[in-house]
């Protein structure tokens, strides 16, 4: 297969709705805050990561994901959690039911994200509990993800 799955996939069925799997990862500074991203096509902040490709793992995925969208190599050191019962549509008009993948990481390379920009993404950021809990463009889903990792407190059935 020479493009991506999602592309794939919407060659076949368009922008009905379709389960997809991500991936993604918080990681945190020494002063306890978490890198997020200012996504380019939603302009919300995010936790980065994004979708798995045929043949791909979890992991992977990730930290690939992890890669693409701060420029920064980590590896996971922790599963926290899997999160199965969000929807959501796209800007361009897709939806789906998401299936999200969530590691704690380590980043294995520097961290500079001061100029860090692409299609992806407009800007990195690291932030507190606090002051996550004060952005207003932070979906349901992350603001949960990052919630059960604050706390420590994984639920099931998300």
């Amino acid at each position: 297969m020479n493009q991506d799955y999602i592309s794939y996939i919407r060659s076949k069925v368009g922008h009905d709705k379709v389960i997809l799997n991500f991936a993604g990862g918080i990681l945190v500074n020494d002063e306890g805050k978490v890198l997020m991203q200012l996504r380019g096509d939603k302009k919300t902040w995010a936790i980065p990561g994004g979708a798995m490709e045929l043949g791909e793992s979890s992991v992977d995925t990730a930290k690939r994901e992890f890669f693409e969208e701060t420029g920064i190599e980590v590896e996971p050191i922790r599963f926290l959690n899997v999160y199965t019962n969000f929807e959501e549509t796209y800007p361009n008009g897709d939806s789906v039911q998401t299936i999200v993948f969530i590691y704690e990481l380590r980043a294995i390379s520097d961290i500079r994200i001061e100029n860090f920009q692409n299609e992806e993404t407009l800007k990195l950021q690291f932030f507190s509990r606090e002051e996550i809990a004060q952005l207003e463009s932070v979906s349901t889903k992350h603001r949960l993800m990052l919630e059960e990792y604050f706390t420590n407190t994984f639920a099931l059935g998300h």
